[in-house]
């Protein structure tokens, strides 16, 4: 395993070209405006729902952070934690009815999304920064995991089964339990950058167009990672 590979942190960590890039559309967006002062204030809830091997969680959320991780359970076990921005606790309680975790079906197929008010026309991102779901999630090993994510970094860890995700802005981190079992990879940065130290596949670099591929007819696991600005990095475990 490379001794390089970066850690994930909470808070959206970015790269150095996906940063110098964030910075300027702030910048752009944001003017001379002053930006009132705010906490960040917290809300938990833990949902559980049974879920067989061969199913599939399809998930889709907007903005936070993501992190799965494979056990040896027949159930799918999620810790959602909402985190609003308020100028105190009183106004940040009505701030966590606006944002809604929604979990439906059971064994086969489980669908997890995180609802948030409509974006108007005239102001579709306002207070779009106040509002924000992290979630911790353990599913089975050998269901298959479809996410979609607008605004968060993400690690997934242990899963043997087809992974297929999209993340528009932020990081992602693949560990994979063997690449020995890996069938297939493509994993594909739009602006940012892609790492794998799978062999045939090593490349660490950044910019536009990065991706990497990887076959192995032997193998049983299909992953596909698609970032539009942020990063990706697969790795497997010592085998």
């Amino acid at each position: 395993m490379s001794k390089h590979r970066p850690r994930l942190l909470s808070g959206h960590r970015r790269g150095p070209a996906v940063s110098a890039c964030y910075l300027g559309v702030l910048c752009g967006l944001c003017g001379s405006a002053s930006v009132a002062r705010a906490d960040e204030f917290s809300q938990t809830s833990k949902y559980s729902v049974r879920m067989f091997s061969g199913g599939t969680l399809t998930l889709e959320t907007r903005t936070g952070d993501i992190r799965i991780e494979a056990w040896d359970e027949p159930r799918l076990e999620i810790e959602a934690e909402k985190v609003v921005r308020a100028g105190s606790e009183a106004k940040a309680k009505p701030l966590y009815n606006k944002i809604q975790v929604s979990v439906e079906g059971q064994d086969k197929d489980v669908y997890l999304r995180t609802l948030y008010p409509p974006r108007r026309p005239w102001r579709p991102f306002r207070d779009e920064s106040k509002l924000s779901v992290n979630l911790r999630i353990r599913m089975p090993y050998d269901a298959n995991l479809v996410l979609k994510c607008v605004d968060g970094d993400v690690t997934v860890s242990g899963l043997t089964a087809r992974e297929q995700l999209r993340v528009n802005y932020g990081d992602v981190e693949i560990d994979l339990p063997s690449a020995w079992d890996l069938r297939s990879l493509r994993a594909r940065a739009w602006l940012g950058y892609v790492q794998s130290d799978l062999q045939g596949t090593e490349r660490d670099s950044a910019g536009l167009q990065q991706k990497v591929f990887f076959w192995n007819a032997r193998g049983k696991q299909d992953v596909a990672v698609d970032v539009h600005m942020g990063g990706v990095w697969v790795y497997s475990q010592p085998q």
